[in-house]
């Protein structure tokens, strides 16, 4: 397993028990496929510097993992499908 770090932004127009869902789905696809879900950050909402998607806020939490290469390809499919998450990057620190 690798170590990774997400950088996620949820629909800041949710309830809050919505985004809590949201980060909750995220780290729940870390360890249904197999990863140990590390330190996970809530930044709360921000001001974007340009819109995204006709939005001007996001809800912004940073998560450290550790995963197989394989689940990464599902994680950003979790990314991308899920309606309440407007960005997502997955990295390997360095």
């Amino acid at each position: 397993m690798r170590n990774y770090e997400a950088m996620v932004i949820v629909d800041a127009r949710l309830e809050e028990g919505d985004i809590q869902k949201a980060v909750d789905r995220f780290t729940k696809a870390v360890t249904d496929n197999g990863g140990q879900l590390g330190k996970v950050d809530r930044w709360g909402v921000r001001r974007f510097t340009f819109e995204i998607d006709h939005q001007n806020e996001g809800y912004y939490f940073v998560a450290d993992f550790a995963a197989p290469e394989e689940a990464i390809d599902q994680l950003k499919r979790t990314l991308l499908i899920s309606d309440e998450f407007i960005r997502g990057k997955i990295v390997r620190p360095s």
